[in-house]
């Protein structure tokens, strides 16, 4: 899960690299997985799994002695089998996976939204005109929480309320490790299997009143390098408004961390109709549910 992207702001001097592609000759097509159907146990993303795919995740089990991986079901693996071309790898990699979750996802402690930011009061911004925490999952924390019609989890985001250094890196990383299990683990249910964002999430980054003094480029690289390896495929998508040039600044940080595919899935909103974009994305539906300011035609 790649929350924090968003928290940042402008680094001056960054420029992109260019990426030169040399001719190698035709590619043989990639065997595609099939869609998957609604109850599906060995599907992920709107996926079913290949019978390679289940072969290594099979493999792989039968050389790790560890609770966590023995408790994950095929679903919950299956991102990792996608990111492994190999049984050795996905073993390897489920193996520092399952001593990570251990140290920053599964505590005992309470790390929920509402605990977090009211300890913490005083770490944040209150001086702006916004509704709500840094953070929050639509619908609420306390049962699963509102999924877009795809099927990811729907996380808001408000980096304007983000106050640089009052909050350790480290408890940062927990609140969303933590959070990203129950997203990636708990919450999904099997009857969305056929769903694209099926044990993923989907992010709206709420940029309003959000400027240089809310960024943070030390901390998004210290976040996003373990997020993307202990959670693959963990975003779905993320839509970021309203994008001015503070924004390209801190894109400019993400993209030079973020894999292509993962850097893909984020849609920029631009222009003063930022907000329709965002119903026409999201759907009526969800978009009821918005917070009044991220409604069209509201704030």
């Amino acid at each position: 899960m790649r929350l924090c992207v968003a928290l940042l702001a402008p680094v001056a001097g960054l420029r992109f690299a260019r990426r030169v592609r040399f001719w190698k000759g035709p590619k043989t097509p990639p065997v595609r997985p099939a869609p998957a159907a609604a109850g599906s146990e060995a599907a992920s993303h709107g996926r079913s799994a290949t019978p390679s795919e289940l072969e290594r995740i099979q493999t792989a089990r039968s050389r790790i002695d560890d609770a966590w991986v023995a408790q994950r079901s095929d679903r919950e693996l299956l991102p990792f089998a996608r990111a492994c071309s190999t049984a050795d790898q996905l073993a390897t990699r489920l193996r520092d996976t399952a001593t990570w979750r251990r140290e920053w996802a599964l505590t005992n402690e309470d790390w929920t939204f509402d605990t977090f930011f009211s300890d913490r009061r005083d770490a944040f911004y209150r001086d702006i005109d916004l509704d709500g925490e840094m953070m929050e999952w639509l619908g609420g924390e306390s049962e699963r929480p509102c999924t877009t019609k795809e099927g990811a989890s729907l996380l808001i985001l408000r980096p304007a309320r983000y106050k640089l250094g009052t909050v350790d890196k480290e408890d940062w990383l927990r609140l969303i490790a933590w959070h990203g299990a129950r997203a990636t683990s708990d919450w999904p249910s099997d009857n969305d299997t056929d769903k694209p964002g099926h044990g993923s999430v989907a992010i709206i980054v709420d940029r309003t009143c959000s400027g240089v003094r809310n960024q943070d480029p030390r901390l998004l690289r210290f976040l996003l390098p373990p997020l993307i390896r202990h959670y693959p495929a963990s975003l779905h998508r993320a839509y970021v408004g309203p994008v001015n040039y503070v924004f390209y600044g801190i894109w400019a940080v993400a993209t030079l961390i973020l894999p292509r595919r993962v850097a893909g899935r984020f849609m920029l909103l631009r222009g003063s109709d930022w907000k329709a974009q965002l119903r026409r994305e999201l759907g009526p539906e969800v978009s009821a549910r918005l917070p009044e300011n991220l409604r069209e035609g509201d704030g």
